[in-house]
């Protein structure tokens, strides 16, 4: 946890009404009302090497009486004991949509030097939003993944080739580390290969299992001239990469 302590430090109240109501994942006083939420636009957060991402959060709210304040706070599961906390950068934009009905946007920063790779997937968050008549209404709201970034490439030879001769097509699979702020070999991780004309949109021709040592590599026959590249779709912890497309001249 040594890379967390800017982040555990803060937004201690908020830490402390996340612990006392995970048990049900949702408490309310009265007549608060969370209306919405949402983190990063509904978008998957990817993060490469030595590189920080800012992102936001929005959080709504309504009570007869008014809001007091809204705060919130990202958090790693499991709820019951959260792996991580991340806190807002700063205090939130606060608007007003009518008497009863406040808006807050929160910003966040969140930088590969302060994470593990094992932080990688779902962060949730949780709002507490607190009425000038002492209500209140606290729950997990949205969520967000957080995906390691991956890098792709493709070599395809021999250019120029012969129509009907064979093209060998080469490349890497790698992914960040967060630990170490290095790109490793990602291995046994399936890649489409990927082909278009010179004017024309990629098809997939076929899937390729990257290696133990993430390499790739496999042979199609040569038709036409075109472009050919491998493209990784991802999962759930590892974002989706697509590698500049290589040409070769079919004569």
């Amino acid at each position: 946890m040594g890379k967390r302590v800017a982040a555990t430090v803060v937004a201690s109240f908020t830490v402390l009404c996340l612990s006392t109501s995970t048990a049900s994942a949702e408490t309310r006083l009265g007549d608060t009302q969370i209306l919405s939420a949402s983190v990063n636009d509904g978008k998957t957060l990817v993060i490469g090497a030595a590189a920080q991402a800012s992102f936001s959060a929005t959080a709504t709210a309504s009570d007869p009486a008014g809001l007091d304040y809204i705060d919130v706070l990202l958090y790693r599961d499991p709820s019951t004991a959260p792996t991580g906390y991340l806190a807002a950068a700063h205090d939130p934009v606060r608007t007003a949509v009518n008497d009863s009905t406040t808006r807050c946007d929160f910003s966040f920063t969140m930088g590969e030097g302060w994470l593990h790779n094992a932080d990688a997937g779902t962060w949730r968050l949780h709002v507490n939003a607190l009425a000038l008549d002492g209500d209140y209404h606290r729950k997990e709201t949205a969520s967000v993944n957080l995906q390691r970034a991956s890098k792709l490439t493709t070599n395809a030879a021999p250019e120029p080739v012969t129509k009907g001769k064979p093209i060998t097509i080469t490349g890497t699979l790698s992914r960040v580390s967060w630990n170490d702020s290095t790109y490793h070999r990602y291995a046994n991780q399936p890649v489409r290969l990927q082909y278009r004309t010179p004017t024309g949109h990629y098809t997939t021709v076929k899937t390729v299992t990257a290696s133990s040592t993430g390499s790739l590599k496999t042979t199609v026959t040569a038709s036409r001239d075109g472009y050919w590249r491998y493209s990784y779709p991802g999962n759930t912890t590892t974002a989706a990469a697509n590698a500049p497309g290589d040409y070769i001249d079919v004569r």
